[in-house]
């Protein structure tokens, strides 16, 4: 898994826990203090300090904690959770204009984590193509959701890219 994944994914938890606990609970402060301590666990079994630790403890620490400390996948995943936070207001009102008959509340939890974090990208992330972000926050809610999330993500998606004007238009055939 490349590290920006990595880092949307840690980001989707993050704001999946914001949406649960709301705004002003400690939960997201925990989840990296959490996440620092499953890093120094890890550091700690590769070092051959708890070497009767599971595969899949190991293999799950790997996974969420690719690099040390503020390495790359926990900046860009902050980054990401900090520009939702900062934006909130726009990106909901940009999802509930897209979202075709849903309210916002109606959403999954997991769906409007997804949407909020790929619409921050495509509003405030400029170095990232529209269809990187969209083609991303797929195959996340391939992971991540239900059987009806991809189709749905990448519908509400590609019409919020649509209307910030940052859609790649199509190559036409030489």
């Amino acid at each position: 898994m490349g590290t920006r994944r990595a880092a949307r994914e840690l980001a989707l938890q993050a704001l999946y826990q914001l949406d649960v606990a709301g705004a002003g609970d400690p939960g997201v402060a925990l989840f990296w203090s959490h996440l620092d301590a499953e890093r120094a666990e890890a550091e700690r079994e590769s070092a051959g300090v708890h070497p009767g630790a599971s595969e899949e403890r190991r293999a799950r620490s790997a996974r969420a904690l690719d690099g040390p400390p503020g390495g790359e996948v926990e900046v860009f995943a902050r980054q990401l959770v900090d520009g939702v936070a900062a934006h909130r207001e726009r990106i909901d009102a940009l999802i509930a204009a897209s979202a075709e008959h849903w309210r916002l509340p109606r959403l999954s939890r997991v769906d409007l984590s997804l949407l909020r974090l790929a619409t921050f990208e495509l509003l405030g992330r400029a170095d990232i193509p529209a269809s990187v972000t969209i083609d991303e926050a797929i195959e996340i809610a391939r992971r991540f959701g239900s059987e009806d999330s991809p189709a749905f993500v990448n519908g509400v998606l590609d019409h919020i890219a649509q209307v910030l004007g940052v859609k790649e238009k199509p190559k036409s055939p030489a």
